[in-house]
């Protein structure tokens, strides 16, 4: 089976992901409230998702069918603009949610609208490429992702534990659809390509936070040791995604988009978690969010392991002892809990020897395959 080639991620793309940027930027900063609750939260989790399922859509879009034709370029920066102007409504205060509140209506419309966008750029490419059953699914796909969301828009509904159960639908339609769906359109390069760009732009708020909150001449030793295991996180992430999946592969990658979404809520609740910790009114918060993002966000990454190369396919061994290895470090975590510099120093020592652990696996699949391990003189892309 010859090699699937890799399709270039278009600078119109990167430029849509800016307004990404400040999406997740207002998306972390709505949940500094004086009281966070268990409704808060939740709502917090269900924003990252839709903002993130928005994302997603677009991405399948132009992995399919994007060439950057005019149609294309100015849709997406239409787009671009409505997703920009979206973030600025997060609220996720729960008394501003009810039915008819300006925030909810506000949202909901322009919500509407970009998924509206999306369906016209399905349609305007159907008219040059031709409607197949993909893009007239697409379209259907976008319209019932718009329709569901008209009781708030309206005014008929408001937030709460039930009703944002609606947002969820562009998660679920597409696993009862699946044989509506033409696998064979994805590149699975560009798609894996997509995906570490918009980690790699989560996490950049992540450094900002750490930055912001523990500064060098304040916090030095603690600072230090938190951006240092943030950045083990980000290690492991790219030795995972960028060394361990075969990129070159036919796949829908699906659970690919899906195990992307614990990793996109974890960080968020980790950047939130850690500045929370500095604050001594949400500290104890602080930690289990710290907590529950960093076990999220791993999740996410041993997920991504279903679409290793052949060579490096994980055993039932091998994942029961990342676990175990995880499950250690989070239980130290919890007895250091009250102490921000010995938290990070757990952080750290557990996120290296995680890293450390994965390349040593690599190394001896390598041996057992009989494979020469990497020379870092002559392939400068793997330093395993």
């Amino acid at each position: 089976m010859p090699e699937l080639l890799a399709k270039r991620v278009s600078n119109y793309e990167l430029f849509f992901d800016l307004a990404f940027v400040l999406g997740i930027s207002q998306l972390t900063s709505s949940i500094h409230l004086s009281h966070v609750g268990v409704q808060e939260i939740f709502s917090f989790i269900i924003s990252n998702i839709i903002l993130l399922n928005l994302w997603m859509t677009e991405v399948f879009y132009y992995n399919k069918y994007g060439d950057s034709r005019r149609i294309d370029i100015f849709s997406v920066i239409a787009l671009m603009f409505v997703v920009g102007n979206l973030a600025l409504t997060f609220d996720m205060n729960m008394a501003h949610l009810y039915a008819g509140h300006p925030t909810v209506v506000i949202f909901n419309w322009l919500l509407i609208l970009a998924y509206a966008i999306i369906a016209l750029q399905y349609f305007l490419k159907g008219r040059v490429l031709g409607f197949n059953r993909d893009i007239r699914f697409s379209i259907v796909a976008c319209a019932i992702y718009g329709i569901s969301l008209l009781p708030f828009a309206l005014g008929l509904l408001g937030a709460n534990i039930w009703t944002v159960l609606i947002y969820l639908i562009p998660n679920i339609f597409p696993v009862l659809t699946r044989r509506y769906h033409d696998s064979s359109r994805i590149n699975f390069p560009h798609a894996v390509e997509r995906a570490q760009l918009v980690t790699i732009l989560t996490l950049g708020e992540t450094v900002i936070a750490i930055i912001s909150t523990y500064p060098l001449t304040e916090s030095l030793y603690q600072g230090a040791l938190l951006f240092a295991g943030m950045s083990f996180m980000f290690i492991s992430y790219m030795t995972q995604t960028f060394l361990a999946i075969d990129h070159h592969r036919q796949a829908a990658g699906s659970l690919l988009f899906y195990a992307h979404i614990p990793i996109f809520i974890g960080i968020n609740i980790f950047t939130v978690g850690i500045e929370f910790l500095a604050d001594s009114h949400h500290a104890n918060l602080g930690f289990a969010l710290f907590l529950f993002g960093f076990l999220s966000f791993y999740a996410g990454v041993v997920t991504t392991t279903h679409y290793n190369q052949s060579i490096y396919q994980l055993h039932l061994k091998t994942y029961l002892k990342i676990g175990l290895l995880l499950g250690i470090g989070a239980f130290i975590m919890s007895l250091v809990r009250h102490h921000i510099l010995l938290l990070s120093l757990v952080l750290c020592a557990t996120t290296w020897a995680y890293n450390r652990y994965y390349l040593a696996v690599r190394r001896r699949k390598r041996e057992y395959h009989n494979i020469p391990h990497p020379d870092p003189r002559k392939n400068l892309r793997d330093f395993s």
